[in-house]
């Protein structure tokens, strides 16, 4: 009986890993690309990595493998070449959005269709294409009204120069937004409401981040 178990397991491990003349061996593949090369999942108790780690040729993906903390716990590994659509935990998209040819600078709402519960949206930076001018005689600095908010399961975002337009002569104005877009898995974010009362200056009564 013993001997018989021995052979339906040195069997089967032959059928699962594939060793190759080069040293390399696989699991579940034919053609490993490393030493050793698993294609599937992995479960273990520990990991060591080499010291230093080596730099990938130039011929070689790289792979982002993240944990989030608790208590999501959350581990992702993400590679660009293998998934080229698939969001990174970071993610920078620019848009350019022509206004109304009656306003030429305001864009009340626009829906950007990034999902609200697994992203975290900051406008990092923005561009107007036109001078914007006020009908006052005194000079005026106009100042732009640009935020992200969410609503109903969606980011969307707003873009104005209140009280301010460009000039009848001119085209609509478009907006250049720039948006940074993080995986909530590996973001906070943090909403705390304060009144200074009649004083010009505070302080948070505990740090938000320690």
């Amino acid at each position: 009986m013993t001997k018989i178990i021995s052979i339906v397991l040195i069997t089967s491990i032959i059928g699962v890993i594939n060793a190759q003349t080069t040293g390399k061996v696989g699991i579940n593949t034919k053609t490993p690309e490393k030493e050793l090369s698993v294609n599937g999942t992995m479960k273990t108790s520990g990991m060591f990595f080499k010291d230093p780690i080596e730099k990938l040729g130039s011929s070689e993906n790289y792979t982002f493998i993240i944990k989030s903390p608790v208590p999501e716990n959350k581990i992702t590994a993400y590679n660009d070449s293998f998934v080229p659509n698939s969001p990174a935990p970071i993610n920078l998209i620019q848009y350019k959005i022509t206004c109304d040819p009656s306003d030429k600078d305001w864009v009340n709402q626009y829906d950007t269709k990034i999902n609200s519960d697994k992203f975290l949206v900051v406008i990092s930076s923005f561009g107007f294409t036109q001078p914007v001018r006020t009908n006052s005689p005194d000079w005026v600095t106009p100042v732009p009204q640009i935020f992200a908010y969410y609503n109903n399961g969606t980011w969307k975002v707003k873009a104005d120069y209140q009280g301010f337009a460009p000039a009848p002569t001119l085209p609509a104005g478009v907006w250049t937004l720039n948006l940074l877009v993080f995986d909530r898995s590996y973001a906070k974010e943090i909403n705390r409401t304060q009144g200074m009362g009649a004083s010009t200056t505070g302080a948070a009564t505990t740090s938000l981040l320690q």
